[in-house]
């Protein structure tokens, strides 16, 4: 994976699971919003959804102060192994009894606007749950693979240092 798109909204995953104050009810709407709109059209995202979350991220200190943290690192480090995102199976394994990602229709464009849909997805399940530190929690807790593009994040950073 090398999608800067992609990059953004893992960034934006990892910020919201690490999250120290509680989103407030107005970030989470906004936040569902914009998840819907993803759902709807994922290539609105130059125009309409990566400037509404800058918008929601640098209005939070703490998710402001994570997602900066962790961005740089993420685009610094090249390819991403496939291995260590969520596919569909894992993500309907780790929210059992929703109403799954994969049955929403997709919009049909080119592969250049997005190398894997997995990402995307990830992103509206976590977005437009009523809580999305918990499910970006549970999901990269259940499936797991998350948790290890955290740690290849953070060995790949004291590696540098």
């Amino acid at each position: 994976m090398n999608n800067s798109m992609d990059k953004f909204l893992l960034s934006l995953m990892y910020a919201i699971k690490e999250l120290e104050t509680p989103l407030t009810s107005e970030e989470t709407k906004k936040l569902k919003n914009i998840g819907q709109q993803l759902a709807h059209d994922p290539t609105a995202w130059e125009i309409y959804t990566e400037p509404m979350l800058k918008e929601i991220i640098s209005n939070n200190s703490s998710l402001n102060k994570v997602f900066q943290n962790i961005q740089p690192s993420l685009e610094n480090l090249g390819d991403i192994p496939q291995d260590f995102i969520q596919n569909t199976e894992d993500l309907v394994t780790a929210t059992p009894g929703e109403k799954p990602s994969e049955k929403r229709p997709l919009p049909i464009f080119s592969p250049e606007d997005f190398k894997s849909y997995e990402v995307v997805n990830i992103t509206i399940e976590v977005l437009t749950s009523p809580a999305p530190p918990e499910k970006a929690k549970e999901i990269s807790k259940q499936v797991g693979k998350l948790e290890k593009l955290w740690d290849f994040i953070s060995q790949n950073n004291s590696d540098k240092k």
